[in-house]
């Protein structure tokens, strides 16, 4: 392929952001840590040197490629969806043409992909490295890393391979099958970024699985099929010569061990398939448990990764039910709670809060862009388990119902106040003037593990929605490795709706996806009457310089009324605070007599009033400082607009927010 990329090596300056980043690496990590990787370390030193034979791993004489268990046969469902088959016709396409815009990036039309290319920077990244020489978190010349693995993924190809299918599209199979050649033969074993990571490799696992399953060997030359089945087989040694484990044991975990389950359990020609599947079903029974709270909260403190973790464990699910190896009744138990969760934070019109990192990842894809992850998710742990109330109050056609089975919508759950004090999280949800409102308060930990990889400094920050309009939002996430200080303020406190004091964040990020201090919460009050409830909560997150506690107090006082009060809690002094409240982009603001009316479209939709001594006003898309801006997906962001409140305040002064819905 023609290119004219300029190739890249990373830039010298780099070395002091890692070191930087190995410092505060270390400070998260355990005794038995260092120790794992000192001998992970060694182990990538061999690696350097020695590549094993993949067709070793294989018994001989064995040809099949492996499939999913119903995933051919439940295609012929979705074709009477004819939305289904034109979204995947107009991306057949656009591949044929060598054309790709997904992350919000348009790449450089090309016959065939390059798969080290920079669509951002125009620059690729270096090919003919060892994996582990490739400093990819901090090579911000050449760019974000995750565009390239993005594309590797080879997610663009299972809605292709569908199509083909559907339409008996010979043509169309037998360029998955270049593209899938193509991959295998510019990235060897262990050279490259993309041996970099193992969440890569199982991404890519599937995607592989996904492809044979539809087009079938047929597709594939006699040596095209040799070279996949040692694909596979090398990708499922590397995963498990290298797994996740301790601070890093976070989704990653997750995809590796059902990376390996899947393997084991698809390929009986691995000589290590038995093992494998073991390994792997052990791991997901372990991390089912751990990544997911009691009350059904995921760890990571993110709906999109929660959506994302699910889908991996659902799909080993149903996989080995289908070929006798079932998960436990605790496991299910625990995906159910899982859902149930994300299905009572969502409204009636399928939108849940943005909280904390989601950087687009899926497991099955229908397309380059998936705006309805969540209630997919939702839909499909609906199907397989029976649990018709977990379905998502819409439901859109996507290539993983041919898996799981297309449920039927389902209604909203009764209004409720729901507290999960181990998640962190309350959420009230009730009927306003015939209009659902739903608001939710973060008050748990910042993240999972030590490293909190994909928390933000959100603690005590709300979310509210209005008759299934987003009102109150998240800033989102917009870059992680090439953001720099735009992946600073999107995590930073000042992104969210809550209290800054002296423009500090409540907890330190100790690099892209790292922490350093960090605030503990602890819940005060907590009264689920659903006519007056109260939410009542306080973080220290700025005890240590300021001597106070931040408390925030969330209230409905009567119908159509809901009250913040914030104070500052301790023996400090007068103190300079901001308290912001990001609107969604499609909101207008404006100041009234009394304070603040809120509008969508000309229609009048909520009144904010202050009582207290703080100064507010209207900022967006500020550059600097970075304020008023929102992400709707990974790599784009918008300006919106933050109503913010600033001023002094001291020990037990109550700053109020009176909010009044329009009847």
């Amino acid at each position: 392929m023609t290119s004219l990329a300029v190739s890249a090596t990373p830039r010298p300056i780099g070395r002091l952001a890692r070191l930087l980043w190995y410092r505060d690496r270390l400070a998260a990590m355990s005794v038995p840590e260092i120790l794992h990787r000192v001998r992970e370390q060694q182990r990538r030193l061999v690696s350097r040197y020695h590549v094993p034979q993949f067709a070793a791993l294989l018994r001989p004489g064995e040809r099949d490629l492996p499939a999913l268990p119903g995933l051919a046969e439940g295609i012929g469902a979705l074709a009477r969806d004819g939305s289904v088959l034109t979204g995947w016709q107009q991306l057949a396409a656009q591949v044929r043409d060598g054309r790709f815009h997904f992350l919000g990036v348009d790449w450089p039309a090309a016959p065939a992909p390059d798969w080290h290319l920079d669509p951002v920077t125009g620059k690729r990244w270096p090919a003919g490295l060892y994996c582990f020489d490739i400093p990819y978190r901090h090579a911000e010349d050449i760019g974000d890393v995750k565009y390239v693995w993005e594309l590797s993924r080879l997610q663009y190809l299972q809605p292709l391979a569908a199509y083909a299918l559907l339409s008996e599209d010979s043509e169309l199979a037998a360029l998955c099958a270049r593209h899938i050649e193509s991959w295998i033969d510019q990235n060897p074993p262990f050279r490259g970024v993309h041996w970099a990571s193992g969440i890569e490799l199982a991404q890519r696992v599937v995607s592989l699985l996904v492809v044979t399953s539809l087009i079938g060997a047929s597709a594939f030359s006699p040596a095209l099929v040799a070279k996949l089945r040692e694909c596979l087989a090398g990708h499922g040694w590397w995963i498990q010569r290298y797994p996740s484990r301790f601070s890093s044991a976070n989704n990653h975990a997750i995809t590796e061990a059902a990376a390996l389950f899947l393997l084991g359990t698809l390929m009986p020609g691995l000589k290590s398939a038995r093992a494998w599947a073991a390994q792997g079903s052990s791991m997901l029974e372990r991390e089912a448990r751990l990544q997911f709270h009691r009350d059904g909260v995921g760890a990571e403190q993110s709906p999109a990764y929660a959506a994302f973790s699910l889908e991996w464990l659902l799909l080993c699910a149903h996989v080995g039910t289908a070929t006798g190896r079932p998960f436990s009744a605790g496991f299910l138990r625990r995906l159910r709670q899982a859902g149930w969760f994300l299905r009572q934070i969502t409204d009636h019109a399928g939108n849940q809060p943005l909280i904390g990192d989601d950087d687009d990842g899926r497991t099955f894809a229908s397309g380059f862009v998936e705006p309805d992850f969540i209630n997919s998710v939702l839909g499909c742990l609906a199907a397989e388990t029976g649990e018709a109330g977990l379905a998502p109050p819409v439901v859109v056609p996507h290539l993983r119902h041919a898996v799981f089975g297309q449920p039927a919508p389902a209604p909203q759950p009764a209004p409720a106040v729901l507290h999960y004090p181990t998640g962190g999280y309350t959420v009230a949800r009730s009927v306003e003037f015939d209009q659902e409102a739903m608001w939710v308060m973060d008050h748990g930990p910042l993240g999972y593990l030590s490293i909190a990889a994909h928390g933000h400094a959100d603690a005590l920050s709300v979310w509210f929605h209005l008759g299934g309009q987003p009102i109150l939002v998240d800033a989102g996430t917009y870059l992680y490795h090439s953001g720099g200080a735009w992946r600073d303020h999107f995590r930073s406190t000042a992104a969210h709706n809550t209290l800054t004091l002296n423009g500090a964040n409540s907890s330190h990020p100790a690099g892209a996806f790292n922490w350093g201090e960090r605030a503990a919460v602890s819940v005060t009050e907590i009264d689920q009457d659903p006519l007056a409830w109260i939410i009542e909560a306080e973080h220290d997150g700025y005890a240590a310089v300021s001597g106070y506690r931040h408390s925030r107090r969330l209230e409905r006082r009567s119908a159509g009324q809901f009250i913040i009060t914030d104070r500052l809690l301790g023996s400090g002094g007068v103190e300079r605070v901001e308290i912001g409240f990001l609107l969604h982009p499609s909101l207008t603001i404006v100041a009234s007599s009394s304070g603040w009316v809120i509008s969508l479209g000309g229609r009048q939709l909520l009144d904010i009033r202050h009582v207290g001594g703080l100064k507010g006003w209207v900022e967006s898309g500020l550059e600097e400082p970075k304020r008023g801006w929102y992400s709707p997906r990974f790599g784009g962001k918008e300006p919106a607009p933050r109503l913010v409140f600033a001023g002094k305040m001291w020990n037990e002064a109550p700053a109020q927010f009176i909010f009044t819905l329009r009847s």
